[in-house]
């Protein structure tokens, strides 16, 4: 009998988190498949906006048609269209996408306005598809997130829950551009979430799979992005262990050069006095400087655009042996021309991202994985140390390499570059170098391409996700209901006699009029007892810490822990809403500890 009463007490609890978990599972789903459409309707507006502007790279040349100066025409425009979108209609649809959700993740819960996802796709279609340098894969992140965002909450998805339908959605995004499901999962709990549980896990496996069938049959594509075919299969031989070592130090070191330069671009354009509009213009004029170069270096200009123009997919083909436009075979493969455009590559994404344009990082830190690892492996079988080496290897090798060192996060890179080319005989040297690239850059650049924006505003990410099970909870879950205030005249003696049989341990100070003065501390009001000759002297408002603030009832607990990390008490005074001076309970350092130890004793 008293099992049953104990087990319909607990009905309850097990019905609601039925209901949550289900509901976070249908909405999952939903986000699934409207991230696929959203990434099909993302990536062909990109091919209509390069094939208007520079035609299909074979038979037409479009608007380019193969004259000079189109080449700095074509992206000023697109640059300047993004330029005017963002400073009337959102300024959050420029940059590469991942750090802005995850400030949204940090600032505001995870609410991104659905907008948001209209704005980011014209911005990165038009600057890709003109011929900036960047990447698919940070923007149809974002686009996922608003969406999941925007649908989460009208779904009415708990606040808690918020920061994993984000992850949702970005992870159906990446997983439907990509065609990388495992890709997408591991990229979101590696960079937004760090925090993987069953809870978690599940609704961002099923988001990611349904988005990525979904864009599958949508696009009528099932292969790899770089099919590499009948290539040879690899076996990874000890002799080559100092080479990967080597690839990985070669790829650590263009990793930390991409992200220190993408934020010094960025710093000198914050400080140029120019309208926000016109900025990403500018940049786009030197991205058609160094395209012209890169031209004239190749011995020429063959049809299309510069191989440092938009996301660079087909050159990167080229480099790892997968099938590539016919174009390419014209291009001089020489260790100082893969150099000189690894360099022009870091030089034309910083332009264009640093000075406002929108795109992700993704592609670019592949592409120089590309360049730099190809390089690399040219050099190894020139010096005659290996001479049957293959460069495409080291091509390949070096992609994960660079995107681990650049993202920081060595699974999903790992993971990527399977699903790029469902070839798994290479994955021991991607392992071995990522680890070592990834390792090696961290020494140098301690924060990630994306983490860096964050941390230049005072954020720290990294804390963020550590504290993230106590953003479940409010203080009105668990403060103490009793307040025992004091008012500012109050004399010392006053308070002895008031205070001598109350089970709180720090009081309120109020004025007359019922106002916040600060908060009395047992502990200081222990220290004044030992100088009696003090007692006749002082007050409340002589004893009140004025710098201890009051929280609200409805503040999460991981913003009151960071409270206590900036003030030596051991409670915090509770009112029940902004604006109004009534005080409805104490919430203690020790209780929140123990909340937060409960929960992780969970799982």
């Amino acid at each position: 009998m008293e099992k049953a009463k104990q087990q319909n007490k607990f009905d309850p609890v097990f019905s609601a988190w039925r209901f949550e978990s289900w509901l976070l599972y249908v909405v999952a789903a939903a986000i699934g498949v409207l991230a696929a459409l959203a990434a099909v309707g993302f990536e062909r507006l990109i091919h209509w906006t390069s094939h208007f502007c520079y035609g299909d790279g074979s038979h037409t040349l479009g608007l380019y048609n193969g004259q000079a100066v189109m080449l700095f025409v074509l992206p000023a425009a697109g640059a300047l269209i993004v330029g005017l979108i963002a400073r009337f209609y959102t300024r959050e649809a420029v940059g590469h996408g991942v750090p802005e959700v995850m400030d949204a993740i940090v600032r505001r819960g995870g609410v991104i306005k659905f907008h948001l996802a209209l704005g980011r796709m014209i911005t990165a279609a038009v600057t890709i598809g003109s011929g900036g340098s960047a990447g698919t894969e940070g923007p149809i992140i974002q686009i996922g997130a608003a969406i999941a965002s925007s649908l989460g909450s009208a779904c009415g998805v708990l606040r808690h829950q918020l920061p994993v339908v984000v992850a949702c959605g970005a992870a159906a995004g990446l997983s439907a551009i990509f065609n990388a499901p495992i890709a997408g999962v591991l990229f979101a709990v590696e960079v937004f979430l760090r925090d993987v549980n069953f809870k978690t896990l599940c609704p961002i496996l099923i988001a990611s799979v349904i988005s990525s069938v979904t864009a599958s049959e949508l696009l009528g594509k099932h292969d790899a992005i770089f099919p590499l075919g009948q290539m040879a299969i690899y076996s990874f031989h000890w002799k080559e262990l100092a080479n990967y070592v080597l690839l990985g130090l070669v790829c650590a070191a263009t990793a930390v050069g991409f992200i220190r330069s993408m934020y010094a671009v960025d710093g000198v354009f914050d400080r140029i006095k120019l309208p926000t509009a016109v900025k990403p213009a500018l940049g786009a004029l030197g991205v058609g400087a160094i395209g012209l170069a890169m031209l004239w270096l190749a011995g020429g200009a063959p049809l299309g655009k510069p191989l440092v123009f938009g996301h660079g997919y087909s050159f990167i083909g080229y480099c790892i042996g997968a099938p590539s436009e016919a174009r390419f075979a014209d291009v001089p493969l020489t260790a100082l021309f893969l150099l000189a455009l690894t360099a022009a590559k870091i030089a034309a994404t910083s332009l264009t991202l640093g000075s406002g344009g929108s795109g992700g990082i993704f592609a670019p830190s592949l592409f120089l994985g590309a360049t730099v690892g190809y390089a690399f492996g040219l050099l190894m079988r020139q010096f005659g140390l290996f001479a049957d080496v293959n460069p495409a290897t080291y091509s390949l090798v070096g992609m994960a390499s660079v995107m681990a060192a650049t993202t920081h996060a060595p699974m999903a890179s790992i993971v990527l570059l399977f699903e790029l080319t469902r070839n798994y005989s290479i994955i021991l040297p991607v392992m071995f170098s990522a680890t070592i690239a990834l390792l090696v850059g961290q020494k140098f650049c301690r924060y990630s391409i994306a983490s860096m924006k964050l941390y230049q505003e005072g954020i720290d990410f990294a804390l963020h996700t550590r504290t993230a099970l106590l953003r479940r909870f409010t203080a009105a879950e668990i403060m103490q209901p009793s307040v025992v205030t004091i008012t500012a005249e109050a004399s010392l003696r006053d308070i002895i006699v008031k205070t001598a049989d109350e089970q709180a341990s720090d009081f309120v100070v109020v004025d007359k009029a019922g106002k916040y003065c600060g908060l009395l501390c047992e502990k200081d009001l222990r220290n004044i007892l030992l100088h009696p000759e003090a007692i006749p002297v002082m007050n409340g408002f002589d004893l009140a810490r004025p710098d201890v603030p009051a929280v609200l009832a409805t503040d999460t607990l991981d913003k009151i822990l960071e409270l206590f990390s900036q003030f030596d008490v051991n409670s915090l005074p509770v009112f029940d809403a902004e604006g109004t001076h009534r005080w409805v309970g104490m919430v203690t350092r020790a209780e929140l500890l123990r909340r937060y130890r409960d929960e992780l004793q969970k799982g």
